[in-house]
């Protein structure tokens, strides 16, 4: 039985074609240069650093008494 199941295992192996899901060729798109891929992950990354401080602002705001 091992035997038989080694012999489909290899014979799948062998004949094993190009994924189905694989679209290349006309249908994928060229991917960004590293320079835009910097540029836009630079501005998330300095826009996720301004979220932080203004909420933490905000957060740590005491409310201020007019005596």
């Amino acid at each position: 039985m091992s035997v038989r199941l080694t012999l489909v295992i290899a014979f799948l192996a062998l004949t094993v074609s190009a994924a189905w899901a694989d679209h290349g060729g006309p249908l994928r798109t060229g991917g960004w240069s590293p320079m835009t891929a910097a540029l836009v992950f630079g501005g998330l990354a300095l826009l996720a650093g301004m979220l932080v401080v203004v909420i933490v602002t905000l957060l740590s705001r005491r409310d201020r008494s007019s005596s």
